[in-house]
């Protein structure tokens, strides 16, 4: 199939996908195939290749989704401190009883525990004592500028485009 590679102008300049594979938020649009309307996206930091229709749906040509909690296990440097960063709803609305880990409270991330439908990524964190699940996608790297707010960071924005 041909993609010839075009110049984008105007508003199609910085027409961006979300990689699929590594979360990375800005996959420039790298080819367009006039006769059948597709669009060819290229991941510069993994290599994935994406096709997209017309109608919006993806295929990926080259790589394969991550398998995010296995990743994340691998490549997360355990322990480190992270900040809870979503209230729940009884802690937002004042229904019922709160549960233990609140907004804002400093929770130690000690691993990947198992992904959940709901969820995503659930992770094993420490508040004193004890030890709790919890959704990854609800915390923060306490350490901005470390290589676990990074990861966790394109994590919770591939997420949240599902």
């Amino acid at each position: 199939m041909d993609y010839s590679t075009i110049l984008f102008e105007d508003e199609f300049e910085a027409d961006c996908e979300l990689c699929d594979i590594c979360g990375n938020d800005a996959m420039p649009r790298s080819g367009y195939n006039e006769k059948q309307d597709l669009l060819k996206f290229e991941c510069p930091e993994c290599g994935g290749i994406f096709i997209e229709d017309g109608k919006g749906d993806t295929v990926i040509v080259r790589g394969e989704k991550r398998d995010w909690p296995k990743y994340l296990a691998e490549n997360l440097n355990f322990p480190f401190d992270a900040i809870v960063m979503e209230a729940s709803d009884e802690e937002m609305f004042g229904i019922g009883k709160p549960g233990p880990i609140r907004y804002g409270d400093v929770l130690t991330v000690m691993s990947v525990d198992f992904e959940d439908a709901l969820y995503g990524v659930l992770v094993t964190v420490k508040k004193g004592r004890k030890k709790y699940s919890f959704p990854l996608m609800d915390l923060a790297a306490k350490d901005k500028d470390s290589h676990n707010a990074k990861l966790i960071s394109k994590y919770g924005t591939l997420l949240s485009s599902w």
